[in-house]
């Protein structure tokens, strides 16, 4: 149960850490945007939502592989589930918070043809679980 416990909290202090500092470099592309200061709460919720996201998909992979500690062998199948999922997951956020208004894009953020959605946020829920996992096995396995 330790075991289970550091690994989770290990997820999630990393996700947060790097979904904050992803968060906060796509800010100016967004509609609103004032500053870093202005804005490191708004990042900081966001990147609550995603540590969210990112123990969701490692729990989704928990029952794909029915084994908890999937983490420490990382599959090429586990890799191509976390970036499709991640992708999905990422264009449905995307267009439902666009569609209600949530936030809009400025001119400057690159556009995914035929989605009409940001490329950082797919980027970002398509690449950070990949990378967390994978910092967070090679961690797992010195121990």
């Amino acid at each position: 149960m330790k075991k289970l416990i550091y690994l989770l909290l290990l997820i999630s202090i990393i996700s947060f850490v790097l979904n904050l500092i992803w968060e906060n470099l796509q800010a100016p592309l967004y509609q609103g945007y004032g500053n870093f200061w202005q804005h490191l709460s708004i990042c900081s919720v966001a990147s609550l939502g995603d540590v969210l996201i990112i123990l969701v998909l490692y729990f989704i992979l928990v029952m794909v592989n029915k084994n908890i500690f999937w983490i420490t062998k990382i599959s090429k199948s586990d890799i191509i589930l976390v970036v499709t999922l991640g992708f999905l997951i990422a264009v449905g956020i995307e267009k439902w918070a666009l569609m209600i208004g949530r936030w809009q894009y400025t001119e400057a953020m690159p556009m995914v043809p035929l989605l009409d959605v940001g490329l950082t946020p797919l980027l970002q829920m398509m690449l950070l679980p990949l990378l967390i996992f994978s910092v967070v096995s090679l961690t797992t396995k010195s121990k």
